[in-house]
């Protein structure tokens, strides 16, 4: 226990990893507050909203038509705030919508919005049993169910980016963990110790898996704090294709027709995986060079590596790069591979083991073979 006290002190305390951990916050904060805050647009009744406005005003308006959504509902939305229809130039959608309208036009109004110089503005509304919406409640078993779900697309942006992120800091704090040990010559001496390599390996490699858990359980604690605080965490029982499918809610998507709450507990989950897997791979290869900077730079060119096998292969390189820790923690995976999420995780799973065993094995023999 001493030891392990000592390695995890260690690599919470390097300057680098504690100035590169405060970059992390402070690049999520300003992405959050310029990108995803400072995007929002509502319009309400004529008057535009944006930013902190625009949330605050999609939320109240929302509030009042929770609930299951009935052709009734979808009505009484459109009489009180109309048919979106403004459009300009290089704007991704009405530029005179709100959340609510614009989210009833979109699956139950007669127009469409393909781009800025190829629309039909809607008229009329379709009934719920002849639209996609109403096949996927079918197909769910359940009622369709009305909230103001934006939050949950600002948490899966942001921790994906938090996740990009934090995999940066894991590479260079773990890089040194075996490494520096060979760089300092110190390997030969910790070896002659009470506890001797096993002991001396098992402290750095519990230490390791630590600093992976806090950089995880602080990534996801900014995404939860950060969009809860400023959108709220409603809507966690409506359908994930309101939230995060690329189709919206499409019937023929399985995951689409869940609950948000199942997408959020599979993502965090994948999250995870990812970086537990990166923190093996990451020890390997500390295991296997003499210098912390060596093996930093191994470990981003590997972290990398699976987005060449992806553009170079294909199907199958997709199919090999989805267990991987760069593609782990992108949002498309969930969706690309739901009904065979076993292929990403088996591979994640044989990539850790693999690795694990590789670098206390590696570090072990290190001396022998100086």
């Amino acid at each position: 226990m001493e030891l392990y006290k000592i390695e995890l002190y260690k690599l919470i305390h390097r300057k680098f990893f504690l100035i590169s951990l405060s970059g992390i916050f402070a690049v999520l904060l300003l992405y959050f507050c310029f990108v995803n805050i400072g995007g929002e647009r509502s319009t309400v009744n004529g008057v535009v909203y944006t930013g902190l406005q625009a949330i605050k005003k999609d939320r109240e308006i929302t509030e009042a038509f929770q609930g299951i959504l009935t052709d009734d509902k979808a009505e009484q939305i459109m009489e009180s705030y109309g048919f979106p229809s403004a459009v300009s130039e290089n704007y991704g959608g009405f530029r005179d919508e709100n959340y609510l309208n614009g989210l009833i036009t979109e699956y139950l109004g007669n127009g469409y919005f393909y781009s800025w110089d190829d629309y039909q503005v809607s008229t009329s509304l379709l009934p719920i049993s002849q639209t996609e919406l109403g096949k996927a409640a079918e197909l769910a078993g359940k009622e369709l169910l009305l909230d103001y779900t934006k939050g949950w697309s600002v948490f899966f942006d942001l921790l994906q980016l938090g996740m990009v992120l934090g995999s940066f800091l894991l590479i260079i704090g773990l890089s040194p963990v075996f490494a520096e040990e060979h760089q300092t010559g110190m390997s030969a001496l910790l070896f002659t110790s009470k506890k001797g390599k096993g002991g001396d390996i098992a402290a750095k490699t519990a230490a390791s898996f630590t600093l992976t858990a806090l950089v995880y359980a602080a990534v996801v604690l900014f995404a939860f704090s950060a969009t809860g605080l400023v959108y709220g965490l409603d809507g966690l029982e409506c359908m994930n294709g309101f939230v995060s499918s690329p189709y919206g809610v499409d019937a023929a998507s399985r995951l689409a027709i869940k609950p948000v709450s199942y997408s959020v507990f599979l993502t965090l989950l994948l999250d995870w995986l990812a970086l537990t897997t990166l923190c093996s791979i990451v020890l390997c290869i500390s295991g296997h060079t003499r210098t912390s900077f060596h093996a930093a730079l191994l470990s981003g060119m590997a972290w990398m590596l699976p987005l060449l096998l992806r553009i170079l292969f294909s199907g199958i390189g997709y199919l090999l790069a989805s267990g991987t820790p760069l593609f782990l923690i992108m949002t498309g995976i969930l969706y690309d591979w739901y009904s065979f999420l076993f292929f990403p995780a088996g591979i994640a799973v044989c990539i850790f083991t693999v690795c694990i065993t590789n670098s206390w094995q590696a570090y072990k023999t290190s001396e022998i073979d100086r």
